[in-house]
């Protein structure tokens, strides 16, 4: 981000104050544990007001909307980014007074107005979010700050062709491995997209695209993010793990992955990014501590073939750890093979990959988009552009 990018949007932060969208109830997390705290304004306005002005993610709804579990598991389901990822978003986006912007997310309506004080009183902003109570509140605070922009409530991996074509489109929430066809069917070419982007191994990337005249959009990767996903980019099933009696009757043995390894193959800012482009379907769940200080839990799994590997890893022992695979897929040989290719290919981290998206194909690449690190054909061609 350029200085003058930088200051332009600092001013906007400063114009368009962030506690104005925020509910007057949210959630932190549990010190002690896992689950979440509300935090209310009006009873404890000190603790809401020191979250809401940090520099930090805010959660504004668990559970999609429904109560707090106070025995059972809750989960956030909204959120107000941390101000210095939204500073960092909308720079790439580099939205321009006059243009048409798509936002993929509204959540509180925060990223809307700070799009619309940007395009100013030529441009227009429509803002799309899938949870009807989230679309409404976020259509109060917008009103309520004298803000015009059209809050659309639907599913934001379809767009909004009504409003199409768009110069910009920029999504708040992350897609799973393809990029939704209908964004860049309803973007001007010439026009960009912005979107998180990662695999079920892992977020981790913010992923730039702009639209040839052909049709092909192209970017790069950069940052470190890990942002809620689409909902209708999640796993149907949130995971799958055998019983404990299938586990102990996988296959078992002894690799010789070290602690600095796992660092490599799980860090974002490191191979993980990579690594994930190359393991498809496979989603990956990380289990600190479980058995103790250093003494971590690793499975991997395929939900489509019920394939399944565990590493037990205790890097405070020199002992090799153990891996436990079974299924028609050797998902932790998978994953070796994978960093191998990584290690061999100098160590990338996020800013050296790129993404392709032609009619056919979508291509994750390295360096140059000749260097393919993998490509997902596409069910059917993307229409047109909008003229």
């Amino acid at each position: 981000m350029t200085t003058d990018t930088a200051a332009a949007w600092q001013a906007l932060f400063e114009q368009v104050s962030r506690a104005g969208f925020i509910p007057d109830t949210i959630w932190v997390g549990d010190p002690d544990g896992p689950g979440f705290t509300a935090v209310s304004r009006h009873t404890d306005p000190a603790a809401w007001e020191v979250a809401v002005a940090a520099n930090a993610p805010v959660i504004t709804q668990i559970n999609l909307g429904e109560p707090h579990r106070a025995h059972g598991e809750n989960f956030p389901s909204s959120s107000s980014s941390q101000p210095s990822i939204v500073a960092d978003m909308l720079a790439a986006l580099d939205p321009q007074p006059g243009e048409r912007v798509l936002e993929i997310g509204t959540g509180t309506g925060w990223n809307a107005a700070l799009l619309r004080y940007r395009v100013g009183p030529a441009g227009h902003i429509t803002t799309i979010e899938v949870d009807p109570g989230l679309a409404e509140s976020a259509r109060r605070a917008l009103a309520a700050t004298g803000v015009a922009a059209e809050v659309v409530t639907g599913d934001g991996s379809a767009g909004w062709p009504a409003g199409a074509p768009y110069d910009r489109i920029m999504a708040t929430a992350s897609v799973r491995e393809l990029v939704p066809p209908a964004w860049l069917a309803q973007l001007r070419p010439g026009g960009r997209l912005v979107t998180p982007w990662g695999t079920d191994y892992g977020n981790g990337a913010l992923l730039t695209l702009d639209l040839d005249a052909d049709g092909t959009a192209s970017g790069r990767f950069s940052g470190n993010l890990a942002f809620m996903r689409l909902r209708s980019h999640q796993r149907s099933l949130f995971g799958w793990e055998p019983d404990e009696t299938t586990v102990a009757a996988a296959d078992v043995a002894e690799t010789d992955v070290r602690g600095k390894d796992l660092d490599m193959m799980l860090n974002p800012e490191k191979g993980r990014v990579a690594i994930g482009a190359r393991l498809p379907d496979v989603a990956l769940v990380i289990n600190w501590d479980t058995h103790g200080p250093g003494r971590h839990v690793l499975e991997l799994d395929d939900l489509a073939t019920r394939s399944y590997a565990r590493l037990d890893a205790d890097v405070t022992d020199p002992a090799p750890f153990t891996i436990r695979q079974l299924g028609p897929r050797r998902l932790w040989d998978e994953a070796l093979a994978a960093y191998d290719w990584w290690y061999e290919h100098g160590k990338p981290g996020p800013d050296r990959l790129g993404l392709t998206i032609t009619g056919s194909t979508q291509t994750v690449w390295l360096d140059t988009p000749e260097t393919v690190v993998r490509t997902w054909p596409l069910a059917t061609d993307r229409k047109a552009p909008p003229a």
